[in-house]
């Protein structure tokens, strides 16, 4: 089984020969008797988790697998060995596997020639590796590093350059930082909103974007620490996934003003979990206790950094993304080499908005 997709490498949790007794077949003599079929059953899971805490619950049981697939093997009669396995790859998924595969073996199949076995193996993708299906994802930028709009413009560009359709970008906003007590202080951060459908796997578009990141300068250090440049999936579709590596929808986006309001501006129908997402910024705002007057260019918000749980602050909207020219005063080079798109001065728009 391939254990490296997308860049990132797996590990697989295996059990092979499990065994039950069970009447499958497409002649009628074939429901009348009981025979054995087994099953070899491979998941693909990354373990990291539970090596590190030696939990069972950080992974995929093979008990629990083999139990499923126990189930099936012997449960009500189907025609074919195809669908026994594909029924035990969808159990394998069920269970948290990010690929399955199976081979379900009939070894008492009626043929008339000599034979030793009769398999038959299926492959399936679970949902954050399988592509193909054109979903819509919804992502959230920031920066405050640098050149934060210049950078957020070079990556909006080379979001475009991958097999995507970007549908809209918010304007951009300003964030301040929340720090942890005795951080350094940080600049304010530029943030927007933008969505796109693609038919890339969620871990393919997620090891994309972190591509861009890696090449705009993102480096990984402190919590809560200055970005170069981050990039979330705030949603993919209607995929849950508790995975670590990509939670969906992300955990926080529900709490971030920075991602609500710039999201509520392009996409005001937009639902999150079931609620409206303009619905979800109001009643940040207001749990916020914001007191700004109409039109001020800034006003308590939540706000907080791209990649990180973070309460939020102060924000104001800034020129809109794209509406910039593309040559920039000289020197003021953007992520790549390329020269950044100069935006309107701060201040020029005052609606308010937050960080990706």
């Amino acid at each position: 089984m391939e254990t490296t997709r997308y860049g990132y490498v797996f590990d697989t949790v295996a059990i092979h020969g499990v065994e039950a007794i069970g009447s499958h077949g497409v002649f009628d003599f074939e429901r009348e008797r009981r025979v054995p079929f087994r099953a070899d059953i491979e998941v693909l899971v990354d373990a990291s988790q539970a090596a590190a805490r030696d939990q069972v619950a950080d992974t995929v049981s093979y008990a629990d697998l083999a139990a499923d697939a126990e189930a099936i093997l012997a449960g009500p009669p189907v025609n074919l060995i195809e669908t026994l396995a594909a029924r035990i790859a969808e159990a394998a998924l069920a269970r948290g596997g990010l690929a399955a595969q199976v081979t379900v073996h009939k070894p008492e199949a009626p043929v008339a020639q000599k034979f030793t076995d009769v398999a038959v193996t299926v492959r399936r993708d679970g949902p954050l590796l399988a592509r193909g299906t054109i979903q819509e994802v919804v992502l959230g930028l920031g920066a405050n590093l640098g050149e934060p709009e210049a950078a957020l413009d070079w990556a909006i560009g080379e979001i475009k350059k991958l097999p995507v359709h970007v549908s809209a970008v918010s304007d951009y906003y300003r964030t301040e930082p929340v720090l942890d007590p005795g951080q350094a202080t940080q600049p304010d951060y530029t943030n927007a909103v933008l969505v796109l459908t693609t038919a890339l796997a969620p871990l393919e578009l997620l090891a994309a974007l972190q591509e861009i990141e890696v090449r705009g300068g993102r480096v990984r250090h402190t919590h809560w620490g200055p970005r170069t440049l981050d990039i979330d999936i705030e949603k993919f579709g209607d995929i849950k996934s508790s995975y670590w590596r990509l939670q969906l929808p992300h955990p926080r986006a529900a709490t971030r003003g920075f991602v609500l309001e710039p999201w509520a501006e392009i996409q005001p129908e937009a639902e999150l979990d079931g609620i409206p997402v303009r619905e979800l910024a109001a009643a940040l705002a207001r749990n916020t206790s914001e007191t700004a007057p109409a039109g001020s260019a800034s006003k308590t918000a939540p706000a907080g950094n791209a990649s990180e749980t973070a309460p939020a602050g102060n924000a104001s909207k800034t020129a809109p993304a794209g509406n910039a020219s593309e040559t920039a005063p000289a020197g003021n080079p953007r992520p790549g080499g390329a020269a950044p798109r100069s935006t309107a001065p701060r201040g020029s728009s005052t609606r308010p908005g937050g960080e990706a």
